[in-house]
Order: C-alpha cells, then sequence, then structure tokens
C-alpha cells in the first residue's frame, strides 16, 4: 500500500488530492468525521429548504458538495480500515 492513495473525488485529469495512509488512526477518524457530519449538515439544511423557492442550480449544487464530503469521508474510513488490518496481522 502506498503511503500516498488518491481520494476518489479527484475530477481532475492528473490526480491531485491524497490522503496519507500512515496517518494515525485517530487522525483518520476525525477527518471522516468531520466531513460526513460537514455533509449530514448540509443535507440537512436542504431538508429545511422549500423546493418552490430554491434557484436555478441551488439543489445541484448541495447534492454535489455532500457527494465529496462523503466521499471524502468514505475514503479515509478506508484509510483507516487498511490501517487497522495492517496492525491486525
Amino acid at each position: 500500500m502506498p503511503q500516498f492513495h488518491p481520494l476518489q473525488s479527484n475530477f481532475s485529469v492528473g490526480t491531485t488530492l491524497y490522503i496519507d495512509t500512515e496517518a494515525r488512526a485517530s487522525d483518520l477518524l476525525e477527518t471522516a468525521t468531520h466531513r460526513i457530519k460537514a455533509a449530514r449538515n448540509l443535507l440537512n439544511s436542504v431538508t429545511c429548504l422549500c423546493v418552490k423557492d430554491a434557484e436555478g442550480h441551488d439543489l445541484e449544487h448541495f447534492a454535489s458538495a455532500a457527494h465529496i464530503l462523503i466521499q471524502e469521508g468514505c475514503d479515509a474510513l478506508d484509510a483507516l480500515g487498511w490501517k487497522l488490518e495492517k496492525t491486525a496481522r
């Protein structure tokens, strides 16, 4: 496993964002928790939004931001899982 694993949320042609697979387990968990909770809060705001008052691509923008946050949180959880598997051996 390379030390730096590309995030699945990279949208550029070349990979630009990575996660440090050798980061402390607590840091990986904190990173995942922060991003997933931020996405939860963002989606909670959407539930309070009146759809008829939404302009243009508002809902699309909310969904895109939530998707990126959740994907990065999942990537951090994956790295945490790899770390825990490695220490269990």
